[in-house]
């Protein structure tokens, strides 16, 4: 939970602990305690993760002089990231879960070992084994956690989901077969979150008290050229071809695109042929039949009919980015483009799940499919959600009160 922690050095003048990078009136370095170990422990962190100043990263590289941090995202052209990959004295195994991940108390790796763990949210574990071949090619360990995290100043994802100072400390009492003295990890994580929530708990609400109250920002709203020129507004649907992610994959292409125009009902749908194989699943995903996927048409037709409709003008509203990133990576710009997902996230105060979810979550009916496949369910919901939201987005700014010398909107 990021909020929870207290301002930067810049804002507070507060002296900051060169060896920990935390303030030094919340410091952790008495707790800290070297722990030789046999593994050598490589930790590949996502870039945005280095400004969050509660990451367990750090302290895993203070206890562990066997151990390296490395920040980024695509570490072909990483010299030392690429040396410990391919030490033959200590083969990589890489810590990550997965269909394919190996339970590394039932089935250790022999011998020492290079365990590299990557470090960062789901989305951004996950964007750094994309970008890696490297690392996809490595064996696959995973352990499930004999408690709970501690982590408690931070919101887990799951219930099974560890800091990665918490998975080290239970995967490195595994490989060393010492797992009393490797628990000692623990000790400055706890003294981090103990500091942490005293630092809160005492300072939290006079510091809120003298702060100067800020205006939110318009959390929740629709942009308004969106709802001053709703004949502009095209909603689209776009699938992709699914290949797993254990699988070799081939390069995101489109497969099924469809929109709608609100304002005068015109809709478009395109079936788009692959320049690479369809994925073992893809038909599955996308609910429709292989042989109707694999006679598409080519790109150039699609992206030409496709322009053609949107015109120069189109507001092109979609859920999420992915498909709307693999059409322009291809070749075709949007005039504007708004991830509806976004927005329904802000007013459901959350994460957003699968569209239909939101949509119900939200209140809304949906209009049956205006077609077969995934898409035009989810085009259904799409638009539900978008006309929700824009009616909303109405009544809050005619409700607020108007600024001084402003007129009236008609």
């Amino acid at each position: 939970m990021r909020g929870a922690e207290e301002p930067t050095e810049a804002r507070t003048g507060r002296a900051i602990c060169p060896r920990c990078g935390r303030p030094e009136i919340v410091c952790y370095c008495d707790a800290v305690e070297r722990l030789d170990t046999k593994t050598r422990v490589v930790i590949l962190q996502h870039p945005r993760e280095r400004h969050v100043r509660i990451n367990t990263a750090r302290i895993a590289r203070l206890c562990l002089p066997n151990s390296s941090l490395h920040q980024g995202v695509d570490f072909s052209d990483d010299e030392q990231v690429r040396a410990a990959l391919t030490d033959p004295a200590r083969p990589a195994a890489l810590l990550f879960p997965g269909e394919r991940a190996i339970d590394v108390r039932a089935t250790p790796p022999k011998g020492p070992v290079t365990l590299v763990v990557l470090d960062g949210t789901w989305w951004q574990a996950a964007k750094l084994l994309k970008s890696n071949p490297a690392l996809a090619a490595l064996p696959r360990y995973a352990i499930a956690p004999e408690q709970p995290s501690r982590y408690r100043i931070r919101r887990q994802p799951a219930d099974h989901c560890l800091a990665t100072i918490e998975v080290l400390a239970e995967v490195l009492g595994v490989l060393e077969g010492d797992a009393e003295r490797l628990s000692r990890l623990l000790a400055p994580f706890d003294a981090m979150v103990d500091k942490q929530l005293a630092w809160i708990a005492k300072n939290d609400g006079s510091q809120r008290r003298h702060q100067p109250r800020r205006k939110p920002p318009a959390r929740g709203l629709l942009p308004r050229p969106l709802l001053d020129r709703p004949e502009s507004i095209v909603y689209a649907c776009g699938e992709t071809n699914a290949w797993p992610r254990d699988a070799t994959p081939a390069p995101s292409e489109i497969v099924h695109f469809v929109a709608l125009r609100p304002a005068t009902g015109e809709r478009f749908e395109a079936f788009v042929r692959t320049e690479h194989p369809l994925g073992p699943s893809t038909s599955v995903h996308v609910e429709l039949p292989r042989e109707v996927l694999e006679a598409g048409e080519p790109f150039a037709s699609f992206a030409a009919r496709l322009r053609e409709f949107l015109g120069d003008d189109a507001a092109l509203v979609m859920w999420g980015h992915h498909a709307g990133d693999v059409i322009e990576r291809h070749g075709l710009a949007f005039p504007r483009r708004l991830d509806l997902r976004r927005t329904t996230i802000d007013v459901l105060g959350g994460r957003a799940g699968e569209i239909e979810a939101c949509a119900g979550a939200l209140g809304v009916e949906m209009a049956a499919p205006l077609g077969r496949g995934r898409a035009f369910r989810r085009l259904a919901a799409l638009v539900a959600i978008g006309a929700e939201l824009a009616e909303r987005s109405r009544a809050r700014l005619e409700a607020a009160p108007q600024r001084e010398g402003q007129a009236p909107r008609a």
